[in-house]
């Protein structure tokens, strides 16, 4: 069962967006056919929802990284973001 190990360092590796909801997808279908033919607390299930759990952190921590990015992009280009175009209106409506 050497495709339930070494899932520590296969989430060191800096992964594409589209490769990771691939490997996500992929180990989604794998999961659920070993859940199937197996008890939901056997050793392969957890160790394959284990590591499906990393590989979804892993892309909500990317998309987060991309989201705080564009905010810095936007604020350094001059542009407001959305808390301080409310702030803005609320001034003016006073």
């Amino acid at each position: 069962m050497s495709l339930y190990q070494n899932s520590s360092a296969e989430l060191g590796k800096e992964y594409r967006e589209d490769e990771l909801y691939v490997t996500i997808e992929s180990l989604r279908c794998e999961l659920l056919e070993v859940a199937q033919e197996r008890s939901l607390s056997d050793h392969a299930v957890l160790e394959l929802s284990q590591r499906l759990d990393g590989y979804i952190v892993l892309a909500q921590n990317k998309m987060m990284e991309s989201l705080r990015s564009r905010k810095k992009s936007a604020a350094a280009y001059g542009k407001k973001t959305k808390s301080q175009r409310i702030r803005n209106n609320a001034a003016l409506q006073q």
